[in-house]
């Protein structure tokens, strides 16, 4: 009898769950979606449903307010908790109390001129959503996100943001700019 029939028969006992529950230590994390994946699955699944009832051109606007709205919000919290423990809204200290785990992305970073770029091959967020064919959707996120967290962070902070998606490279390029020489 297969686990489902069991279960449908005799409905379920503490060692049946226990000896699911040593199962799930062996199978580990390999059908996890990773971080903020699955949010990601969710914002492109809403994405495509708005953008494909109300039109590419006012579902796009739907969703860039939306976005920068969040994004605004994340930046002030951020903002908030570095003003909380008496520290200037630098870029290091964006760094330091972002709102999202570093685990996310695989970022190898320079400093060029002075400025901190981050070169982004592999994003938790846009893997997930491609996963699910829904990579295009998730590119609005992509495209508005960023630059509305810094601006609810510190408007001074620049962000010039190459998407791997419009450059065709296999990786995004954030350059974040503070020196103002380089504004």
């Amino acid at each position: 009898m297969d686990d489902l029939q069991r279960e449908k028969k005799k409905g379920f006992s503490l060692l049946y769950l226990a000896k699911g529950a040593l199962m799930r230590l062996k199978v580990g994390k390999k059908y996890h979606t990773p971080g903020f994946g699955l949010a990601a699955q969710l914002f492109a699944t809403m994405t495509k449903h708005i953008i494909e009832e109300i039109g590419p051109e006012k579902g796009e606007a739907l969703i860039k307010k939306a976005v920068e709205s969040f994004g605004r919000e994340r930046g002030k919290r951020i903002a908030q908790t570095a003003k909380d423990l008496g520290k200037p809204l630098s870029l290091r200290n964006w760094l330091l109390y972002t709102d999202i785990s570093p685990d996310n992305f695989s970022a190898k970073p320079s400093l060029p001129d002075g400025d901190l770029e981050a070169e982004v091959s592999s994003c938790n967020f846009y893997n997930a959503a491609e996963k699910w064919g829904l990579g295009e959707y998730a590119k609005l996120y992509c495209k508005y996100a960023d630059y509305a967290i810094l601006d609810g962070y510190n408007p001074d902070v620049k962000l010039v943001l190459e998407q791997r998606q419009k450059t065709g490279k296999d990786h995004c390029l954030f350059r974040y700019i503070l020196k103002e020489e380089n504004k």
